[in-house]
C-alpha cells in the first residue's frame, strides 16, 4: 500500500511507527484467547499482531482499497477476518467482541456519539475499549498546525466527558516521544519480571517516583463497565535505536549547514563583487550613451546643412541650366544677325565666314 502520511504501514519507520507499535503492544495484554475488533484497521498488520494471541480478530476499515489488500497480505491466518465497514456502521452483531481497539481513528470524523454507540452495542458487558486520540491543544493548537485527514480533534476533557457517558470504569494515559537515560540488564531474558524503576531530580536530590509525561502528544484510554487492572507504564524501543539515528542525522544535517553557511558566505562576497563591477559597467555604459547621443546631435545637425547645401547646389544648378539656356538662344540670335548683315554688304565674306563656322 502507498504511505500517505497519515495511515501507518509496516515499510514506515521512525516515530509514526514507534506510536502506533506501541499501543498494539499494550493492546496485546487485554487480548489473549478472547475475541477481538479493530475498529479502522487499515492495512491490517495490528489485527494481525493481535491474532498472534487472540482468539478471533475483525478488522473493520471504511476504505475497500485497504480491506482488499489486508484480506490478501493476511490471508494465511485463519483467526484474522477483514470487512468494509465504518465506525458508526460495525458489520457485526450485538454484544459479539470482548475487546475493541481504535487508535487514532475518532479525530477523523465527527460522528463521535454514534460511534461509541455501536462499540457499545458490539462490546460483551464485560468488554474493554482501547482507544487513542491526538491531544489537540499539544497536536495542533501550540504548534499551530491543521492536520488535513482530520475532521474533529477533542480536548481532554471533551474525550473524557463522551468516553463518560458509555462506560462506568475508565483509565487514561499520555503517549509522547521523549529521551531518556536507559539501564538495561546486558542479558537477554524474554520475561517482563524486570520491571523498569523510574528516577528524577528535584532540588538537587534524586528521587524514585513515577514518572508521567506533561502536556502529551496522544491519549491512550482503556475503559469497561467492568473492574480491570490499570495499565503501568511502558516504553517501546527498536533494536535500531531511533535516537541514535536521530542524533547520527541530526549530526550530518549540522555539517552539512556549515558547508551551506561558507558556501552562502563565499556567494555572498563574490556576489558584492560582481555589483560592483556591474555598478562601474553601468557607469561607463551611460558615459558612452551620453557621447554617443551627442555624436547622435552632432550628426543629425550635419545631415541638415548638408541637406541645405545640397538644396542650394541643386538650385544653382536649375538656375545654371536656365543661364546656359539662354547664353544657347543668344548665341543662335547673335549668329543669325551677324550673317544677316554680312549677307546684307558682301557675299563674298559671307562664303568665308561660312567656312570658318564649319
Amino acid at each position: 500500500m502507498e504511505f500517505t502520511g497519515e495511515r501507518y504501514i509496516p515499510s514506515e519507520d521512525g516515530v509514526i511507527k514507534y506510536e502506533h507499535l506501541h499501543r498494539y503492544a499494550i493492546a496485546k495484554d487485554f487480548c489473549k484467547d478472547r475475541t477481538v475488533l479493530d475498529i479502522a484497521s487499515g492495512e491490517g498488520y495490528g489485527s494481525a499482531m493481535l491474532s498472534n494471541i487472540a482468539e478471533s480478530v475483525f478488522g473493520v476499515d471504511i476504505d475497500p482499497e485497504s480491506i482488499a489488500h489486508a484480506q490478501k497480505e493476511y490471508a494465511h491466518k485463519e483467526n484474522l477476518k477483514f470487512l468494509l465497514g465504518s465506525c458508526d456502521k460495525i458489520p457485526l452483531d450485538d454484544n459479539s467482541v470482548e475487546v475493541v481497539v481504535s487508535f487514532e481513528t475518532i479525530e477523523h470524523h465527527d460522528k463521535h456519539e454514534e460511534m461509541l454507540a455501536e462499540i457499545s452495542r458490539v462490546l460483551t458487558n464485560d468488554g474493554i475499549l482501547i482507544l487513542s486520540s491526538p491531544n489537540k491543544l499539544t497536536y495542533s493548537d501550540e504548534p499551530n498546525y491543521q492536520n488535513p485527514y482530520h475532521v474533529k480533534e477533542l480536548y481532554y476533557e471533551e474525550l473524557r466527558a463522551l468516553i463518560d457517558k458509555h462506560f462506568n470504569y475508565i483509565s487514561t494515559y499520555g503517549q509522547k516521544m521523549g529521551v531518556s537515560s536507559f539501564i538495561t540488564s546486558l542479558e537477554s531474558a524474554a520475561d517482563s519480571s524486570d520491571l523498569l524503576a523510574s528516577f528524577t531530580s528535584q532540588s538537587k536530590e534524586l528521587i524514585r517516583k513515577k514518572i508521567s509525561i506533561p502536556s502529551p502528544l496522544y491519549f491512550l484510554v482503556i475503559c469497561s463497565n467492568s473492574h480491570f487492572e490499570p495499565l503501568k507504564s511502558s516504553l517501546y524501543r527498536d533494536e535500531d535505536d531511533l535516537y541514535m539515528r536521530t542524533r547520527a542525522q541530526i549530526m550530518s544535517l549540522s555539517d552539512t549547514c556549515r558547508e551551506i553557511s561558507i558556501t552562502a558566505r563565499n556567494l555572498n562576497a563574490e556576489l558584492k563583487r560582481t555589483q560592483t563591477q556591474s555598478n562601474e559597467s553601468q557607469l561607463k555604459l551611460q558615459d558612452t550613451q551620453s557621447k554617443l547621443q551627442d555624436t547622435q546631435s552632432k550628426l543629425q545637425d550635419t545631415q541638415s546643412k548638408l541637406q541645405d547645401t545640397q538644396s542650394k547646389l541643386q538650385d544653382t544648378q536649375f538656375k545654371l541650366q536656365d543661364t546656359q539656356s539662354k547664353l544657347q538662344d543668344t548665341q543662335k540670335q547673335l549668329e543669325r544677325n551677324f550673317f544677316f548683315i554680312v549677307k546684307m554688304t558682301n557675299k563674298k565674306l559671307l562664303k568665308k565666314i561660312r567656312r570658318i563656322f564649319r
